[in-house]
Protein backbone atom coordinates (compact mmCIF):
# COMPACT_ATOMS: atom_id res chain seq x y z
CA UNK A 1 0.00 0.00 0.00
CA UNK A 2 1.54 3.70 -0.75
CA UNK A 3 2.14 5.72 1.76
CA UNK A 4 3.07 9.10 0.36
CA UNK A 5 2.50 11.31 -2.70
CA UNK A 6 5.94 12.30 -4.23
CA UNK A 7 6.18 16.03 -5.92
CA UNK A 8 8.41 16.27 -8.89
CA UNK A 9 10.77 17.71 -7.14
CA UNK A 10 11.55 14.45 -5.28
CA UNK A 11 12.26 12.61 -8.12
CA UNK A 12 14.44 15.42 -9.60
CA UNK A 13 16.46 15.36 -6.78
CA UNK A 14 16.91 12.18 -6.56
CA UNK A 15 17.92 11.70 -10.02
CA UNK A 16 20.43 14.51 -9.43
CA UNK A 17 21.62 13.02 -6.08
CA UNK A 18 21.13 15.96 -4.10
CA UNK A 19 20.80 16.90 -0.61
CA UNK A 20 17.64 15.46 1.16
CA UNK A 21 17.37 12.77 -2.03
CA UNK A 22 17.84 9.92 0.29
CA UNK A 23 15.18 10.92 2.14
CA UNK A 24 13.01 10.56 -1.06
CA UNK A 25 14.93 7.42 -2.13
CA UNK A 26 14.02 5.54 1.37
CA UNK A 27 10.04 6.25 0.44
CA UNK A 28 10.47 4.99 -3.35
CA UNK A 29 8.69 1.72 -2.33
CA UNK A 30 5.24 3.04 -0.57
CA UNK A 31 5.20 6.24 -3.16
CA UNK A 32 2.72 7.45 -5.43
CA UNK A 33 2.90 10.13 -8.21
CA UNK A 34 0.05 11.75 -10.21
CA UNK A 35 0.88 11.41 -14.60
CA UNK A 36 0.88 15.55 -14.16
CA UNK A 37 3.78 15.12 -12.11
CA UNK A 38 5.75 12.44 -13.98
CA UNK A 39 5.09 14.54 -16.89
CA UNK A 40 6.98 17.07 -15.08
CA UNK A 41 10.00 15.11 -14.44
CA UNK A 42 10.25 13.85 -18.00
CA UNK A 43 9.90 17.04 -19.13
CA UNK A 44 13.02 18.08 -16.69
CA UNK A 45 14.69 15.21 -18.62
CA UNK A 46 13.80 16.11 -22.20
CA UNK A 47 14.66 19.55 -21.43
CA UNK A 48 18.34 18.90 -20.37
CA UNK A 49 18.90 16.62 -23.54
CA UNK A 50 17.82 13.15 -22.75
CA UNK A 51 16.48 11.21 -25.39
CA UNK A 52 12.75 9.70 -25.55
CA UNK A 53 13.96 6.40 -25.02
CA UNK A 54 16.33 6.93 -22.16
CA UNK A 55 13.60 8.97 -20.27
CA UNK A 56 11.60 6.22 -20.49
CA UNK A 57 14.18 4.03 -19.08
CA UNK A 58 15.17 6.39 -16.03
CA UNK A 59 11.43 6.51 -14.86
CA UNK A 60 10.77 2.59 -15.41
CA UNK A 61 13.73 2.27 -12.50
CA UNK A 62 11.65 3.94 -9.83
CA UNK A 63 9.26 1.16 -7.99
CA UNK A 64 6.70 4.18 -7.84
CA UNK A 65 2.59 3.73 -8.42
CA UNK A 66 1.58 6.38 -11.23
CA UNK A 67 -2.10 7.50 -10.79
CA UNK A 68 -3.85 8.98 -13.69
CA UNK A 69 -4.92 12.86 -13.61
CA UNK A 70 -8.82 12.09 -13.48
CA UNK A 71 -12.10 14.33 -13.38
CA UNK A 72 -11.64 14.66 -9.90
CA UNK A 73 -8.57 15.62 -9.52
CA UNK A 74 -8.74 18.48 -12.49
CA UNK A 75 -11.60 19.67 -10.09
CA UNK A 76 -9.98 20.04 -7.08
CA UNK A 77 -6.61 21.38 -8.39
CA UNK A 78 -8.43 24.18 -9.41
CA UNK A 79 -10.32 24.58 -6.41
CA UNK A 80 -6.30 24.72 -4.25
CA UNK A 81 -5.91 27.52 -6.46
CA UNK A 82 -6.71 30.30 -3.95
CA UNK A 83 -4.75 28.67 -0.98
CA UNK A 84 -2.05 28.40 -2.79
CA UNK A 85 -1.16 31.58 -4.84
CA UNK A 86 0.08 33.63 -2.80
CA UNK A 87 3.15 30.93 -2.17
CA UNK A 88 3.29 31.25 -6.13
CA UNK A 89 2.59 27.24 -6.48
CA UNK A 90 2.03 25.92 -10.10
CA UNK A 91 -0.70 23.62 -11.51
CA UNK A 92 1.72 20.51 -11.28
CA UNK A 93 2.33 21.43 -7.52
CA UNK A 94 -1.35 21.75 -6.97
CA UNK A 95 -1.98 18.35 -8.77
CA UNK A 96 0.24 16.32 -6.49
CA UNK A 97 -1.50 18.28 -3.41
CA UNK A 98 -4.87 17.33 -4.94
CA UNK A 99 -3.71 13.91 -5.16
CA UNK A 100 -2.56 13.95 -1.77
CA UNK A 101 -5.75 15.52 -0.35
CA UNK A 102 -8.07 12.56 -2.79
CA UNK A 103 -5.72 9.81 -1.41
CA UNK A 104 -5.82 11.69 2.55
CA UNK A 105 -1.51 10.84 1.98
CA UNK A 106 1.33 12.86 2.95
CA UNK A 107 3.10 14.59 0.36
CA UNK A 108 7.19 14.89 0.15
CA UNK A 109 8.36 18.03 -1.89
CA UNK A 110 12.10 19.41 -1.93
CA UNK A 111 10.03 22.89 -2.27
CA UNK A 112 10.18 24.12 1.35
CA UNK A 113 7.75 27.03 0.74
CA UNK A 114 4.86 24.38 0.79
CA UNK A 115 5.12 23.83 4.32
CA UNK A 116 3.45 27.29 4.48
CA UNK A 117 0.25 25.98 3.28
CA UNK A 118 -2.71 26.45 5.53
CA UNK A 119 -4.27 23.15 4.27
CA UNK A 120 -5.54 19.80 5.74
CA UNK A 121 -2.69 18.06 3.99
CA UNK A 122 0.39 16.95 5.69
CA UNK A 123 3.70 18.37 3.61
CA UNK A 124 7.05 16.67 4.55
CA UNK A 125 10.04 18.47 3.18
CA UNK A 126 12.74 16.24 1.99
CA UNK A 127 15.45 19.42 2.89
CA UNK A 128 16.38 20.44 6.34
Amino acid sequence: MSAVVFDSSVLIAILRQEPGSEVGERSLNEALISTVNLAEVATYLARNSVPPEKINEALATFPIEVIPFDKDQGVLTGCLYPACKSLGLSLGDRACLALAKSRELPVLTADRVWLELKLDITVKSIRE
